[in-house]
């Protein structure tokens, strides 16, 4: 695990959250255009039943596109959860000298939504995902 310093920005968020979705909040990252909040382990149905419209309420308080994501153990599962809205159509891992390297295939029209703008997302979907797996690289399948 890395460690991960928290700013007040990104305690707001995590406040924000935890009130309008009530559940707990396992990560919460952000770039210049997205903030993405990472939920426990099969939170992620309870977030919705609780909340159906906790990522419109979200957008309009943070005026960031909001993505949330299921955290899992398993890090194809992981993987899968956090590129979900992209349409994932595989997952490449390559596991050499204790190395992982991460290469995912989305849909074609889907492919700069996820690296997005000046590689934006992608950096942050790798931060995240190193946060709890030691990955080498994560990239999107060209």
């Amino acid at each position: 695990m890395k460690e991960v310093t928290i700013d007040n920005k990104i305690m707001g968020y995590i406040a924000l959250f935890e009130k309008i979705g009530r559940v707990e909040l396992r990560e919460c990252l952000e770039n210049e255009d997205m903030v993405l909040f990472i939920v426990g382990e099969r939170k992620l149905a309870e977030l919705f039943k609780r909340n159906p419209n906790i990522i419109t309420s979200l957008k309009d308080k943070i005026n960031k596109h909001i993505l949330v994501a299921e955290f899992s153990r398993d890090l194809l599962t992981y993987v899968r959860n956090v590129f979900f809205r992209f349409k994932v159509k595989e997952i490449y891992v390559n596991w050499k000298e204790g190395q992982t390297d991460i290469l995912v295939s989305v849909e074609q029209g889907e492919v700069g939504k996820a690296i997005g703008k000046e590689g934006r997302n992608i950096k942050l979907f790798r931060e995240a995902i190193s946060r709890s797996f030691n990955i080498k690289s994560l990239n999107i399948k060209q």
